[in-house]
């Protein structure tokens, strides 16, 4: 046989071992320091070279010394606030070493056995859609890396035709394929709890940049040009100028700032009237702890939330991963709601003069009604643009925007229209949250970008809290309406991602209840007519006949093995066993019987010349070796 005709099996499973260990490193390189990811990739270069370029090694002891050096190093780093990276660095390092040492049995043993511990390490940080594709790609290496480890553990030297590889390895296959729908059964019925026993493992996901409970003007920290996803909501498409997401109110103003002071001024909870819109938010880590919720929340489903009557909803502590939380909202520009005292509604800090008369210009002689309008539109009504670029900043910034600058964000605008209403006695503060959002009508929910941070007024008006936009910002810039492909892309990738956090990360025992409770009502929901009993047994026979049909190419011979098998049953029956350290011409040669051995050297030798020449057998071929068969 040439060497393009064949491969040394010692060669296969270095080939095998660097993908397992590539599959390992990548799952996890997201998560470790960029120096760990370079030295990885020089080692592993350097492994290359010498296992096939050849080389002066290593020693093994120096390899041992360095190993036990990185253990004691990781340890050395481990905390209690994040005892995984750095045990993960240390096993990408080990990892490394490994692969230069030059390898035995026990070596590749070692590697498969650090690259599954990586896999594991990486879903401590992140159970994302790319978990599952490395985790189905390191199945199917490894059961092939194993069964040809087996091969070269009876034989390092054993060269394989790459006919025979393929043979193996697709025979080899069978193993995890057989195994993942065993997984996913044993994924759905085992039982479930929402207490993770190993929870306390798993590092915090970096929080992103979000809102704090106060409101510096000018201090936007580029959250407004992050195109990062903040939360996702899925529900029915509505209109866009409905599309404000409450998360927190302020209502302490020191003329630089708004912050919550904490204060509650109302009896209950408001009175709310309009369309009620459920959603299912997944909110990613945004550095608090306030839950977003469509526009006036009323409730929202998830243990330890605490409610405020201004309607916001908060959790004791930032979350530090990805949650999910149902919520029912009122899509309404107004809530009824008494207050027991409107004071923190009307707190100033020292008015600059310029500013009292502004107001007075804009509101003597006017209702409360009248006098937000008139507010309002002199915002909106052309003097004001939008800007995130060179924003006022000094010790009176609302002064600077409202007389020199008349440029600013959302901060700017919704401050000093509170500010305003505050100065003509009416009650105001400020919502955060975020304004808009794109629709993804693949997967049927809102994707909320940080970039969407938004601030406006709620006004105390006719015993109602109504909400009040100044900014003049586009509409584009909160409603996104790309329609390209690369654009088209991105959304396919969000749905799939979306799909497994859906329907995997937030599987739990609640949904493992209402899944067997669907799974019973559909058993009992059984017809027993005549007809539909048929149809009912004809979807198992075809299910069972397609599952046959699978099974029988999976385990398909290749004729040369089927008429092998043949030729071995027809000697048997004559008296004639083949040991199992006997080749073909071996064996054929020691057969007594003069006719029988010349037939059976025939019949050898044509199906050896037909193998080695690596051509596909034809009809004829066939026809022909089972001709002979027929004269033994």
């Amino acid at each position: 046989m040439t060497k393009r005709e064949s491969l040394r099996i010692e060669d296969v499973i270095k080939l095998m071992t660097y993908a397992i260990g590539s599959v390992g490193f990548l799952a996890i390189v997201r998560y470790i320091g960029i120096a760990y990811s370079i030295l990885f990739v020089l080692l592993c270069l350097l492994s290359l070279f010498l296992d096939f370029r050849g080389g002066r090694r290593i020693p093994r002891w120096g390899l041992n010394i360095t190993a036990v050096t990185v253990i004691l190093l990781s340890l050395s780093r481990i905390t209690i606030a994040d005892p995984v990276t750095p045990t993960v660095e240390g096993l990408v390092m080990l990892l490394a070493i490994k692969f230069v040492e030059e390898k035995q049995f026990r070596d590749y043993m070692q590697i498969y056995g650090i690259s599954l511990l990586l896999l594991a390490g990486s879903s401590l940080f992140s159970i994302d859609i790319s978990f599952s594709l490395f985790f189905l790609v390191l199945i199917f290496l490894l059961a092939l890396s194993i069964v040809f480890l087996a091969y070269y553990s009876q034989d390092p030297e054993m060269v394989l035709k790459k006919k025979t590889i393929i043979t193996i390895g697709s025979s080899s296959l069978i193993i995890p394929l057989l195994a993942i729908p065993t997984t996913l059964f044993l994924f759905v019925i085992l039982p479930r709890t929402n207490y993770p026993l190993f929870d306390f493992l798993n590092r915090a996901e970096q929080a992103k940049t979000g809102f704090s409970e106060s409101v510096r003007l000018g201090d936007v920290s580029g959250i407004q040009e992050d195109t990062t996803t903040i939360f996702r909501a899925q529900m029915a498409e509505i209109d866009g100028g409905a599309l404000y997401w409450r998360g927190i109110v302020m209502d302490y103003c020191d003329g630089v700032s708004w912050r919550r002071s904490g204060e509650v001024s109302a009896r209950s909870f408001p009175s709310l009237r309009g369309r009620q819109i459920r959603q299912s938010i997944y909110l990613d880590p945004y550095g608090n702890r306030y839950l977003f919720g469509l526009d006036r929340p009323q409730s929202m489903g998830m243990r330890g939330v605490i409610a405020s009557p201004d309607l916001t909803f908060s959790l004791p502590r930032p979350p530090d991963r990805r949650i999910r939380y149902d919520t029912a909202s009122i899509v309404s520009p107004r809530s009824v709601e008494i207050l027991e005292n409107e004071a923190p509604y009307l707190q100033l800090p020292e008015v600059s003069p310029e500013i009292r008369k502004l107001v007075r210009s804009l509101t003597e002689g006017k209702d409360a009604r009248a006098a937000t309008q008139a507010v309002h539109h002199y915002f909106t009504g052309g003097g004001y643009s939008y800007s995130l670029r060179d924003l006022p900043l000094s010790r009176r910034p609302l002064d600077d925007f409202l007389f020199r600058y008349k440029y600013g964000n959302c901060e700017y605008f919704a401050s000093s229209m509170a500010f305003m209403l505050r100065v003509a006695a009416i009650p105001s503060r400020l919502v955060g949250g975020y304004r808009g959002g794109y629709y993804n009508e693949m997967g049927g929910y809102y994707i909320v970008p940080q970039r969407n941070a938004h601030v406006w007024v709620e006004a105390y008006l006719d015993g109602a809290w109504e909400r009040w936009d100044p900014t003049p910002a586009s509409p584009d810039r909160f409603l996104r309406s790309e329609r390209g492909l690369l654009f088209r892309l991105r959304l396919m990738m969000d749905t799939i991602n979306y799909s497994w956090n859906a329907f995997i990360i937030s599987y739990d025992l609640d949904k493992q209840v209402s899944l067997f409770k669907g799974m019973q009502g559909l058993r009992l929901g059984l017809s027993l007519k005549k007809g539909d009993v048929v149809r009912y047994l004809f979807t198992v026979f075809l299910f069972a006949v397609t599952a046959f049909l699978v099974y029988a190419l999976l385990t398909r011979k290749r004729p040369e093995e089927r008429l092998l098998s043949l030729f071995l049953k027809r000697m048997a029956k004559l008296g004639y066993e083949r040991l199992p350290s006997q080749g073909l011409e071996e064996f054929v040669s020691a057969v007594p019987d003069a006719q029988v051995r010349e037939r059976a050297e025939r019949f050898v030798e044509d199906l050896q010349r037909i193998s080695y020449r690596d051509r596909a057998f034809t009809r004829e071929d066939i026809r022909r070796l089972k001709g002979t068969l027929r004269s033994l």
